[in-house]
């Protein structure tokens, strides 16, 4: 860009179906969709891919963005498929941890390495009342990873069933958390009953155990009391999308 005052910004997503996080791309001259890109983020460098253009964008203290590092070349791809055999070993090695020391309701739901295999993420989950001590299962994975700076982060059910995937309870092939949800809202029991749903377990939970995200869309479709329609449209409402 010629303009020092301007930032050329994408979106890029590091997963299938996660948050889109905004770069700043004017050292990368024709970006363009679907490119695969180097970053720097919180997580180390990761491949992600550009999913989203949002041009020139006037740049200050307030309004700034980390850089597009480069185009991802052959090497960083190949370099991302080892990495994604060695999370599977890793994965394996604190399961094995996990099971010796008896940490029971512990699961281990992905492992991620950076590109330069500086850092090691691992989601898990737990839902035990009792606080867990799992500084064996981080020194394994340290050693395992050759030093690598490793965070442990727990998630919840929600976040557990969006990255297996699968299908919903309501039938559907694919679960939509897993399909285009990228943020999760909060769910009450309050809007099932002004929807007149059944409140039996079957109705309202979601394959996750929690109450099923359909749940938060407004309840201004339903037909005021005596109404006669011949045809009904259902508008769903999520963050990101709208359903018809």
């Amino acid at each position: 860009m010629e303009n020092p005052n301007q930032a050329y910004v994408v979106g890029i997503r590091f997963s299938k179906i996660g948050k889109i996080y905004n770069f700043n791309a004017n050292n990368i001259p024709g970006i363009t969709m679907g490119d695969q890109v180097v970053v720097e983020t919180s997580r180390g460098w990761q491949l992600g891919e550009v999913v989203h253009i949002m041009g020139a964008v006037a740049s200050s203290e307030e309004n700034s963005w980390k850089l597009v590092d480069r185009l991802a070349t052959t090497e960083d791809l190949s370099q991302r498929r080892i990495l994604e055999e060695k999370e599977q070993e890793l994965i394996s090695i604190a399961k094995r941890v996990i099971s010796e020391q008896h940490f029971e309701g512990v699961k281990i739901v992905s492992i991620e390495i950076s590109l330069d295999s500086s850092k090691l993420t691992v989601l898990y989950s737990y839902e035990g009342e009792n606080k867990i001590d799992l500084r064996s299962v981080k020194y394994e994975l340290t050693r395992a990873s050759k030093n690598a700076q490793v965070e442990l982060r727990q998630i919840g059910p929600r976040d557990v069933a969006k990255i297996f995937g699968g299908m919903g309870a309501c039938g559907l092939p694919t679960r939509c958390c897993s399909k285009f949800l990228t943020d999760f809202s909060s769910i009450s029991i309050r809007m099932a009953k002004e929807q007149g749903i059944s409140l039996t377990p079957a109705e309202i939970t979601g394959m996750c155990g929690r109450l099923r995200c359909c749940l938060i869309n407004s309840p201004s479709w339903m037909p005021p009391p005596h109404a006669s329609m011949v045809e009904l449209v259902l508008d769903l409402r999520f963050p990101s999308n709208w359903w018809r």
